[in-house]
């Protein structure tokens, strides 16, 4: 990095004390303007330059030759400059190089995350909404208007850091005046833990996008965010599902379609939003299959179900048209997500269970088959997955359990009793001949 001083070569005296080199030193004018000055060679019997450096509003850092320094010669205000000279020729310039009429505008973070998100959905990106919702709340607030290149590794500590203090924001009317939220207490581990986590995924967005600018030659340096690190030991969360018994306690406990919103989620594995862009001609009667068209990662998946699971789905497509939603709420109408959590969070209650969301009877699904003796790939294929690293994430806890039956029911089972045999005891007498 180049050595910045306030005032090192104001003076003729102070810039004879500089060795000769080639490498300027530098002078911070106002953020964005730098003075420099390289040291003349030998003798310097011409003097010193004067330098300037900046950034385009594209982020580019440019420099410029501004004159020579009046070290030998009297300065004439063009060719040879004094100290105060060079500055007011250095800002000059860089005034000019903001205000010429062929300057790009500055590539901001809002900028960034907008492009990537675009580009990626053109590619066929399926989570763009979420992403979009992510920044919104958590990126854009805080550094949605810097530009690009202003970003240091500091600034984006400090944003990640206060993302795990910042109060947690829930469901908002859209005619509120003011965001719900609810405050964190990170005294708690668990909910520390949480919070780190959703930092991370947040921090993950960003550098997406902040690297594909860069990859992409918006940006020339990368190195504010290369060098942040998310948070350790954020992925050790405890999994919730419900066993056999408190699946049917729960469906006993809902009514009409969220019943059978509850019975879909839990004989699929399917998200909200699968479930919910389900049509009729997504259920393949002849194989027994729902086809998921668009997931999350963007991967479709044709979804196997059980003979409770087809039943479920044969009932929901008689007399529909293909187009049709293949689960509809009471009136008819489509599943929207502020639809079903009021009277699902009812359900829970009345079903005396812990209350849980509806994407975590995605991990009663997968608890299931785990425990029942599915293989990892298995589970992951059926959630739809791109591999195994989140099925080993979320539950390779449960699969030890299924090899602990297996060995207690394979592994040889003997019946220890006590021995009913007498040692032989010989007398004193012949222990002491032999």
């Amino acid at each position: 990095m180049p050595r910045q001083r306030r005032s090192g070569f104001s003076s003729r005296s102070s810039r004879e004390k500089l060795p000769a080199s080639d490498a300027p030193e530098w002078e911070l004018l106002s953020p964005g303007v730098r003075l420099g000055y390289r040291a003349g060679r030998g003798t310097r019997g011409q003097g010193g330059a004067w330098l300037a450096a900046s950034r385009t509003p594209a982020g580019k850092r440019v420099q410029i030759r501004l004159g020579r320094a009046d070290d030998v010669l009297p300065a004439d205000g063009e060719s040879i400059l004094t100290h105060e000279q060079a500055k007011d020729a250095a800002r000059a310039w860089v005034k000019s190089l903001r205000s010429a009429p062929d300057a790009q505008p500055a590539l901001t973070v809002a900028d960034a995350l907008d492009r990537y998100l675009e580009a990626r959905e053109a590619e066929g990106m399926k989570s763009g909404y979420d992403a979009r919702s992510r920044a919104n709340a958590h990126i854009l607030p805080k550094l949605g208007s810097l530009r690009v290149a202003d970003l240091t590794l500091d600034k984006l500590r400090r944003w990640r850091d206060a993302l795990v203090k910042a109060p947690k924001m829930l469901r908002t009317s859209r005619l509120a005046t003011k965001r719900n939220t609810r405050a964190v207490d990170i005294t708690d581990e668990e909910a520390l833990r949480r919070r780190r986590d959703t930092a991370n995924r947040t921090l993950t967005l960003l550098k997406a996008a902040l690297n594909w600018a860069h990859r992409n030659q918006l940006v020339e340096h990368d190195s504010a965010w290369r060098l942040l690190q998310p948070f350790h030991n954020t992925g050790a969360a405890r999994v919730r599902f419900l066993d056999a018994a408190e699946q049917q306690r729960l469906l006993n406990a809902a009514e009409g379609a969220l019943r059978d919103l509850i019975a879909a989620a839990l004989m699929t594995g399917a998200r909200f939003g699968e479930l919910a862009r389900l049509t009729v001609r997504d259920f393949d009667r002849v194989n027994g299959t729902v086809f998921i068209e668009r997931s999350k990662n963007g991967r479709a998946r044709h979804v196997p179900l059980t003979a409770g699971g087809a039943a479920l789905f044969e009932r929901l497509a008689a007399g529909c048209a293909p187009r049709d939603p293949l689960l509809r709420r009471d009136d008819g109408g489509s599943w929207k997500p502020a639809q079903y959590q009021r009277p699902f969070k009812a359900a829970l209650e009345r079903a005396k269970l812990e209350s849980i969301s509806l994407h975590e009877l995605r991990h009663s699904y997968a608890s299931a088959m785990v425990r029942n003796g599915a293989p990892l790939i298995v589970v992951a294929e059926a959630l739809g997955h791109s591999g195994t690293r989140m099925a080993e994430k979320h539950y390779a806890h449960l699969a030890p359990s299924f090899v602990a039956d297996t060995i207690r029911r394979t592994a040889p089972d003997l019946e220890v009793v006590p021995s009913t045999v007498v040692p032989l005891v010989r007398p004193a007498a012949a222990r002491a001949g032999a």
